[in-house]
């Protein structure tokens, strides 16, 4: 290995070690309370090091999303490409997406924080549009499992593919913040597991064409 390659091994390895500190720190302590001093003490590197990779705390937070974004995408991918029926396929992407989310919750509250417009005007414009461009991706690769639906005659014709996936999605995370906030069980809800297989149950109840 030359000593460039081995470099920019390590430089990728020290990126990697800072998302996984800040990633702690901020389950944690939660946005606002982290510091980047913290970060740095976690990792046991220098805050100006720690700079040197990312400009700014925002820009860090954002890739933390941006890195389990990636992960989702790997998992969707994995799942549209089976031989499984189309119901099928649709009820294994929900459940996957909500199970990684239920091992990350930082993904969440991330991927929530950074809709806000306050917050996208404190992220690098590089950072941005990189998780603009890959939660589009992400958006386009659910609208095809959806637009095969139509076209076979099982979902419903009458919304547009990419407004199912918007619903779809408002609703899972409504639902995965009821679940992250513990409260659901003020609601009945006892099972968290049978909770989502339930939500499933109704939500495709409502995409499928009458007589499907």
């Amino acid at each position: 290995m030359g000593i460039a390659e081995r470099k920019e091994r390590e430089k990728l390895q020290r990126r990697r070690d800072i998302l996984e500190a800040a990633r702690s720190v901020f389950s944690e302590k939660g946005f606002q309370t982290a510091t980047m001093d913290e970060i740095a003490e976690r990792v046991e590197l220098s805050k100006p090091t720690i700079y040197l990779y990312f400009d700014s705390k925002e820009d860090l937070y954002t890739s933390i999303a941006l890195e389990d974004s990636y992960k989702v995408m790997e998992r969707l991918k994995e799942t549209v490409a089976s031989d499984a029926g189309l119901v099928e396929k649709w009820q294994s992407v929900w459940l996957a997406f909500i199970e990684h989310c239920i091992e990350n919750p930082e993904y969440v509250y991330i991927s929530q924080h950074i809709l806000a417009q306050e917050s996208r005007q404190r992220v690098s414009d590089h950072i941005l549009e990189e998780f603009d461009n890959h939660t589009r991706e992400l958006v386009e690769q659910v609208s095809q499992l959806v637009e095969e639906s139509i076209e076979k005659g099982l979902a419903r014709d009458d919304l547009p593919p990419r407004t199912i996936v918007l619903i779809t999605w408002r609703l899972t995370i409504g639902l995965l913040e009821l679940h992250l906030s513990g409260r659901e069980t003020e609601f009945g809800v006892d099972d968290y597991h049978k909770f989502f297989e339930n939500s499933f149950d109704v939500l495709i109840n409502g995409l499928l064409q009458r007589g499907s």
